[in-house]
């Protein structure tokens, strides 16, 4: 008899333990917060003159420089800003900046999430430089920035920068590697909100030599896409190309290269099978002999490397120079184009995109790009926006923008992607452990 009410206060036991161990299991819920963050635009610098294209003027955005962070409604679908950078809530929508020097170059890069990491490959700091390295800090605090510059010559001493607090600050280019006509930076975020955007300026005496934003680029890899690169013919003579390469590790790479354009697909001659030094900036010549359009360039290597395309450019008799930069496979995200019209180019195997273009009017049309090795599309000047899905694998793309101050190039990628963050749930154990 004992035995048997041992055994059922045993029984007992266990079942008052699974029991509590399951309402803690069904009563434990996990709860997230989605947003996109907000995206930090490239600062307006003295002489220059700085849009930003919008899909709505009740945008939410505010400048860096001042002890508010309030926003407030944009107003206008394209926002100019007259100093300091922008920083827009734009949700899932990348603005663009358009930046000139009136009558003298232009540029484009897209509005960025803050970056832990970001690469910079294009540029010079010679004396024909007037380019700066422009660090953003959009946070409540200092932050501090590792730059780290190569150069022909090799690799420089890293500098530890301090930004202060909502505020940005500007790095001449010669100051950072004096007389090095050929450079590449990395910048690290070692703490605060940081983004970084460069800036290639040069000129001669009283004589401008053209200007161009270059834009940033992830980490380095083995397979690298440069889909849009302009070709241009001056007087029946090909404007000439430069390839910029970096390989940062420390282990030389080989690589071999493919031309994919409209008038075939060939690799260019000199850059199959060479051997490209690691740790030191290397320019390549490229005279690739076909007709006015665009072509996209695609690169192997046997060891992680980063490239850009340097390519002088005539834009309604104006002329200037573009920096071409890798792009990641292309992603579904919505792209604001308000007053730009650019030039959508796109590269893979085998391309299939679905634009779904935003007139300024509210209406919507819908586009079916399908093509092999490189396709393109004009989008007219009243497009507010350009969103892009159902993209085949291995598909990536760029913009091409041209004005009567100069040529500017876009990657095609978001400025902003959606977060997801967990949200604390009150539990009286934290009170009472």
């Amino acid at each position: 008899m004992k035995r048997n009410r041992g055994f059922l206060l045993f029984l007992v036991t266990i079942s008052i333990l699974a029991i509590s161990n399951l309402l803690n299991f069904t009563v434990s819920t996990s709860r997230f917060n989605q947003s996109y963050p907000s995206v930090i635009c490239p600062p307006n610098t003295s002489g220059l003159t700085t849009a930003i294209s919008l899909t709505s003027s009740k945008t939410q955005i505010r400048k860096t420089g001042t002890s508010a962070m309030n926003t407030r409604e944009a107003g206008i679908s394209r926002y100019a800003i007259a100093s300091q950078s922008a920083v827009i809530d734009a949700g899932a929508i990348t603005p663009v900046v358009w930046q000139v020097r009136k009558g003298v170059w232009a540029g484009a890069s897209a509005c960025q999430v803050p970056i832990t990491s970001r690469w910079f490959v294009g540029a010079t700091a010679d004396i024909t430089s007037k380019g700066s390295l422009n660090l953003v800090n959009s946070g409540l605090g200092k932050a501090l920035v590792r730059v780290s510059v190569f150069s022909e010559n090799g690799e420089l001493t890293p500098r530890d920068l301090i930004v202060g607090a909502n505020s940005f600050k500007q790095i001449s280019l010669p100051s950072l590697a004096p007389g090095a006509k050929s450079i590449a930076i990395q910048i690290e975020a070692k703490s605060g909100r940081v983004n970084g955007f460069l800036v290639d300026e040069r000129g001669k005496g009283l004589r401008s030599l053209g200007g161009d934003i270059v834009n940033s680029t992830d980490d380095p890899g083995k397979k690298l896409q440069i889909p849009a690169i302009p070709q241009q013919v001056k007087r029946k003579t090909p404007s000439p190309h430069t390839l910029r390469l970096l390989v940062p590790g420390d282990v030389d790479a080989r690589i071999s290269a493919e031309i994919r354009s409209t008038d075939g697909t060939f690799s260019p001659v000199g850059i199959n099978g060479r051997v490209v030094a690691h740790k030191k900036v290397v320019e390549i010549p490229m005279n690739i002999l076909m007709s006015s359009g665009k072509f996209a360039l695609h690169i192997s290597s046997d060891q992680p490397i980063l490239g850009s395309v340097f390519s002088p450019t005539l834009s309604q008799g104006k002329s200037d120079f573009v920096w071409s930069t890798a792009v990641p496979d292309l992603q579904e995200f919505t792209l604001a184009t308000t007053g730009l019209a650019p030039t959508l180019v796109f590269t893979g195997s085998e391309i299939e995109v679905r634009l779904t273009v935003m007139q300024a009017g509210g209406k919507s049309r819908t586009i079916d790009i399908k093509g092999t090795d490189i396709a393109t599309y004009v989008l007219s000047d009243s497009a507010r926006s350009v969103s892009f899905s159902a993209i085949s694998p291995g598909t990536s793309g760029a913009a091409l923008i041209s004005s009567k101050s100069g040529y500017g190039y876009v990657p095609l990628t978001p400025g902003s992607v959606l977060t997801k963050s967990s949200i604390p749930d009150s539990n009286i154990r934290v009170l009472n452990p």
